[in-house]
């Protein structure tokens, strides 16, 4: 589809120069004529510009480093052919290291196109050249109504069997249709599948949608387990059902106060009550910062949070996008 429009748009520059050139001894005469011939030329090829636009995907700035690692790109499959979720994902390279992401999920029997959107890279710290890991953030829309948005975290590594992605989505539905929340993991390997054939709809902002409750071992306040943390402790409170986050940067000489923010609590499925999981999104002044949180009781009564912290500066200073899981337990 992408050479055939090419081919269509190349044809019609070379046509709009072959007409003027050929007009050029008539201009005396029919230059009435001439001037409309060349206005539906041109107007021909401003469509096929637009056409060729669209099919490209969405248009992308250069992105902040890191590039995407290239064991990212290409065509995968869910390694459940029954699944019921995201059946395909294909990732696709941008010249400038930027991603383009376009999921397919599973609709009776058959795939429904999510659409491309650009996706955030992000690699193991501040100065990566690489990333294995991507954000997308996208909505849905039923005509001009927006019903559901998911985002998607991505990370990619190499196994026995060959190359594995694995993905992460939590889903909110701002439809009012009394589903609730929810998140789960598919995994991928890479095959044969559809191609992308439109694009979707970005977005930058996180919903509450309809969370469950979060479950109470949530709150409290929490420390990290690591020597060298990105944030040195959580402190979960509750307001009405909403958990607030309010984390605290490993800085020096003390911790640094990161504010408080409405976390977003998912289950594990669209009727679930409870949630273990939290996507608490900070935004400073020179970074936006997504913490995804996760809570489990262990058979010994232990209980830990497992937290993965996405990363993206906005500030231009070069630094790379980068995402770490810390652990904590009970401070």
């Amino acid at each position: 589809m992408y050479q055939e429009a090419a081919r269509r748009a190349l044809w019609a520059k070379d046509a709009t120069s072959v007409s003027a050139g050929n007009l050029g001894g008539l201009a005396e005469r029919e230059e009435p004529k001439m001037a409309r011939h060349m206005s539906r030329l041109l107007g021909l090829a401003l469509v096929l510009t637009m056409m060729m636009s669209a099919l490209a995907g969405p248009a992308a700035a250069a992105p902040t480093p890191p590039a995407a690692d290239s064991r990212l790109l290409g065509t995968w499959v869910n390694t459940d052919p029954a699944t019921r979720s995201i059946k395909q994902i294909v990732v696709r390279g941008l010249s400038n290291g930027g991603l383009i992401v376009d999921a397919f999920g599973a609709c009776g029997g058959g795939l429904c196109e999510w659409g491309r959107v650009s996706a955030t890279v992000y690699g193991p710290n501040v100065s990566a050249k690489t990333g294995t890991h991507f954000r997308t953030n996208q909505r849905f829309l039923a005509g001009n109504s927006e019903f559901s948005r998911t985002v998607l975290f991505g990370n990619v590594r190499s196994t026995r069997s060959g190359r594995r992605l694995t993905v992460r989505k939590l889903t909110v539905f701002t439809d009012g249709s009394g589903r609730r929340n929810y998140t789960g993991t598919d995994r991928f390997a890479p095959g044969r599948g559809a191609a992308p054939s439109k694009n979707g709809h970005a977005v930058g902002t996180y919903p509450q949608g309809l969370p469950p409750a979060p479950v109470a071992g949530l709150f409290g306040s929490w420390k990290n387990t690591s020597s060298t943390p990105a944030i040195a402790g959580l402190d979960i409170a509750k307001s009405g059902g909403t958990p607030i986050v309010q984390g605290w940067g490993a800085c020096t000489p003390s911790p640094c106060d990161m504010g408080k923010v409405r976390g977003i609590t998912y289950g594990k499925s669209i009727s679930a009550s409870r949630g273990r999981t939290v996507l608490a999104p900070f935004s400073f002044g020179f970074k936006n910062e997504q913490l995804i949180i996760t809570y489990k009781r262990k058979a010994d009564g232990s209980e830990i949070l497992t937290v993965a912290n996405y990363n993206e500066f906005t500030d231009g200073s070069g630094r790379s996008n980068y995402m770490v899981t810390e652990r904590f337990v009970r401070a």
